[in-house]
């Protein structure tokens, strides 16, 4: 027998085995193994903006009142507030201090969605432009409708849409003759805050009279264990334990305007109040409260 065909089957053989090894050896042909497939997670939703308060007037907002009411909203997680303040200001010189400039200079820098406003204690005056010329003096059948306009334009000016406007009605004082002022001071006030859409005049009234309607003297305040006085001695300006008082009243009308509502124990943080812009500096025009 011829090894020819021997060789010949071998070499088929050899072939064959080899190739059904190769699958075996062969490099990247083994498969991968299935992982199965991690669910995919819930994007968790956007924390809500903050909401911007600013807190403008005069004394009351730069002392006591101004800085409690201002250290509770920015106690919110919900909201950022601001202040600005000058004392013995108001509408009637704004050759003293311009609160049509601030004012709208304010609400540039921080476009608050609110803002609260106290302001007239001291302009029961003449009214001046603001190079000091006196205009109409106070008393005169014009004034009424010159600080009636002054109200229109400063609101008009810290206005703008989608913002709310807090006005809060001056608190009775208990003194009768500066009380003969602020009457007049207060129906104007109300008279062009209620013909806004965009304005709340919020009566303080009820926070600073008795059931007979004489001037509060004294009330419980949170924080102190007995009733204490609410106002200093003259009559118009807050105790430390009045501007706490003041604060928690009008606290919650704020938040209701926001559409907020306070936050539980667990949610508040301790924020401290930015300091007060400092003012221009001059001499306090004569006033009839200078609060």
């Amino acid at each position: 027998m011829s090894t020819r065909p021997s060789r010949a089957l071998l070499f088929l053989a050899f072939l064959s085995t080899a190739a059904q090894a190769a699958p075996e050896s062969a490099p990247g042909l083994t498969a991968s193994p299935v992982l199965p497939t991690a669910p995919a997670r819930a994007a968790l939703p956007a924390p809500a903006p903050r909401r911007t308060v600013l807190l403008l007037g005069d004394s009351l907002i730069a002392t006591g009142f101004g800085e409690y009411l201002q250290n509770q909203l920015a106690a919110h997680p919900g909201i950022r507030c601001e202040r600005r303040a000058k004392s013995s200001t108001g509408l009637a010189r704004p050759d003293f201090f311009d609160w049509l400039e601030v004012g709208q200079q304010e609400v540039q820098e921080h476009q608050p969605d609110v803002v609260v406003v106290i302001l007239g204690g001291n302009d029961g005056q003449a009214l001046h432009t603001r190079q000091g010329r006196a205009t109409v003096a106070w008393g005169k059948p014009d004034w009424q409708g010159e600080y009636r306009q002054r109200l229109t334009d400063f609101v008009t000016a810290i206005s703008a849409p989608g913002r709310k406007i807090v006005w809060l009605e001056l608190p009775a004082t208990g003194r009768q003759r500066f009380e003969q002022k602020l009457t007049l001071i207060r129906d104007l006030q109300r008279e062009v805050i209620a013909g806004r859409g965009d304005a709340v005049h919020l009566e303080t009234r009820p926070y600073f009279t008795d059931a007979r309607g004489k001037a509060l003297k004294q009330a419980r305040v949170e924080g102190f264990r007995k009733p204490m006085r609410l106002r200093m001695t003259d009559g118009v300006h807050f105790t430390v334990a009045g501007g706490r008082y003041f604060a928690n009243k009008v606290y919650p009308e704020v938040l209701g305007v926001l559409g907020l509502e306070a936050p539980s124990p667990d949610e508040k943080h301790t924020a401290r109040p930015a300091p007060v812009k400092p003012a221009m500096q001059a001499a306090a025009p004569a006033t009839s409260a200078a609060p």
